[in-house]
């Protein structure tokens, strides 16, 4: 019940700061674009001779370019900008010579892994199914370690790693809509969701030859216990606790 009234107090907590999150990258944008795709940049003045990007920033607040002559087709000018290869938000600044004065602009734009934007709806979405698929994990972590049914036991172990497939899968695609700017914890849990994915082969042959070693020491108990033997006595050579 406390596990259960934590994960609650997370939701709520999470489900708060999202809007505030939101907020704050409200701002003028250009827009949400793929990770590795061109964007263009693009700025309209219909009195401009020029327009030159001062600077473009990373999201990690390097800059990635400055004083750069922005090409120009009548009253619109652009560039093709390339270089995004790291999820977050492009801070972009220029100046221009709007009726003969010197004028400075700015705005944003946004990388993500979909070139998708993380939406409040999309964020609750993920945080009730992680809810539930957790809520369910712990029932079966109760269920293993409070009734010693063989069967039951390998079916929790199976479920219980398909439920951690899911959860690392959620979390993985959760980072990378709402933590561009954490790209080390995307990879961490994409390259977790994989491990669990090549182990499960190997948990269903690990399973199943446990099972049967089971079966066959439960036998040997049922055996000593019908030739008279005490069942202490039996479950101590068999070497398991019968039930």
């Amino acid at each position: 019940m406390k596990t259960i009234n934590k994960l609650l107090i997370c939701m709520i907590f999470l489900m708060a700061v999202l809007p505030m999150v939101s907020a704050e990258s409200s701002a003028e944008s250009l827009g949400v674009f793929k990770n590795g795709d061109c964007v263009n940049l693009i700025q309209i003045c219909s009195d401009c001779t020029y327009v030159n990007i001062t600077s473009v920033i990373y999201p990690n607040s390097t800059v990635a370019l400055s004083d750069t002559v922005m090409s120009q087709s009548g009253t619109y000018f652009y560039h093709s900008f390339c270089d995004t290869d790291l999820n977050g938000i492009y801070i972009v600044t220029g100046i221009g010579d709007q009726t003969g004065v010197v004028e400075v602009w700015n705005y944003d734009f946004t990388i993500t892994p979909n070139g998708e934007d993380a939406s409040i709806g999309k964020a609750v979405f993920y945080i009730g199914l992680l809810t539930v698929l957790l809520f369910f994990l712990v029932l079966i972590v109760l269920s293993f370690a409070n009734f010693d049914n063989l069967l039951n036991r390998v079916g929790m172990i199976g479920l219980g790693y398909l439920l951690l497939i899911s959860i690392t899968f959620i979390g993985w695609n959760m980072a990378g809509d709402f933590l561009t700017s954490s790209p080390f914890l995307v990879e961490m849990l994409r390259i977790l969701f994989w491990i669990l994915i090549v182990g499960l082969f190997p948990l269903v042959i690990g399973g199943f030859a446990w099972y049967l070693i089971m079966l066959f020491k439960i036998k040997e108990i049922e055996r000593l216990m019908d030739r008279g033997i005490d069942r202490d006595e039996a479950e101590r050579r068999g070497g398991r606790k019968y039930k």
